[in-house]
């Protein structure tokens, strides 16, 4: 029988547990730069028997819609301020990803240029500045990437079918749709040892074939999120996580490991879901925002439910901490 507190493998990973803390936004940066509260929420996170930290997300380039919430790759300090943020995880044994993405394309003195727009020039750059990334992520001791093609981020529109309309080789079918970042995986893994993990959105049958590409073509592992923002992450009418089917189904094609995205909190449910399922991993972000530290307490038994109201606060204010939490102190 499995447990949340398994000790496990993922894909060349080691994990302490089955639970991945998936970032957001970061608001408390100090000039750009990395504060002493990201270093102590990181070590918290770390000691707290969390399987693997992605971090918030990290910007590929300046003046995108979140970048004042955000990390950015070209920051002068980023390889020395984060090899010190990676290394304070891995006193713990704890893997970390540094998860990569942007919303508006800005390449080539071209500014929010659409997917239909692009020209095979401003493919190769945005391929270029994610190895340029990579390598980046590498140095800073991070054990792997993750891919932000979900939600509202340009690759998400990119595979998307009402968005991408290209008469190309990088528009049509699901292949072809797709072909930016397969192209970009591929190069990534023939050229590095990173641990490639890539967050898509769930479209039906779709998301699967796209599952399936992007392990065709070397991707360690995929979690599954909404097209939606996450302030949408509830449950439906039969309070079934609304990811649950497709992200199974996904579990059972392929094999590599599968995150199930945002929306569960409790023991209970996530025990469940883990022995009568495929699925062998789950997400979560705002619990971590309430209580960093909040899984062991459900290790000691203490808690069996996060206390996470699920106000979306952190998230419609794009910080990194928990208002009830203050109003409270």
């Amino acid at each position: 029988m499995k447990d949340i507190f398994d000790e496990c493998e993922f894909g060349d990973l080691k994990l302490k547990s089955r639970i991945v803390r998936t970032g957001l936004w970061e608001s408390q940066k100090e000039m750009g730069n990395l504060s002493p509260e990201i270093f102590l929420r990181y070590e918290r996170l770390a000691q707290n028997h969390v399987g693997l930290i992605t971090t918030e997300l990290i910007s590929i380039y300046p003046h995108d819609r979140f970048s004042d919430y955000s990390h950015s790759i070209n920051s002068t300090a980023f390889i020395k301020e984060f090899r010190y943020l990676t290394g304070i995880v891995h006193q713990y044994d704890v893997p970390i990803l540094a998860q990569l993405g942007f919303v508006n394309c800005n390449v080539n003195g071209r500014q929010n240029i659409s997917v239909n727009d692009l020209t095979i020039e401003d493919i190769r750059q945005i391929q270029s500045d994610y190895i340029v990334a990579a390598k980046k992520a590498s140095l800073a001791g991070f054990d792997g990437i993750q891919i932000n093609m979900g939600n509202s981020y340009f690759f998400a529109k990119v595979i998307d079918p009402s968005e991408n309309r290209r008469k190309d080789d990088y528009g049509g079918d699901t292949f072809k749709r797709a072909k930016m970042i397969l192209e970009l995986i591929k190069v990534l893994k023939d050229n590095g040892d990173l641990h490639i993990s890539c967050r898509i959105n769930a479209n039906g049958e779709e998301t699967l074939k796209i599952a399936e590409l992007l392990e065709k073509v070397g991707a360690d592992s995929i979690q599954i999120t909404k097209p939606s923002s996450p302030q949408y992450f509830t449950k439906d009418s039969e309070n079934k996580n609304l990811l649950f089917d497709i992200t199974d189904e996904i579990a059972r094609s392929v094999n590599i490991p599968v995150i199930l995205g945002g929306g569960l909190s409790d023991m209970d449910s996530i025990n469940e879901v883990i022995n009568s399922t495929n699925i062998d991993f789950v997400s979560m972000q705002r619990p971590f925002v309430y209580n960093p530290t909040f899984l062991s307490e459900w290790k000691n038994g203490s808690e069996v439910e996060s206390l996470c109201r699920t106000c979306n606060n952190c998230y419609w204010k794009k910080t990194s901490t928990c208002h009830i939490v203050h109003d409270e102190e």
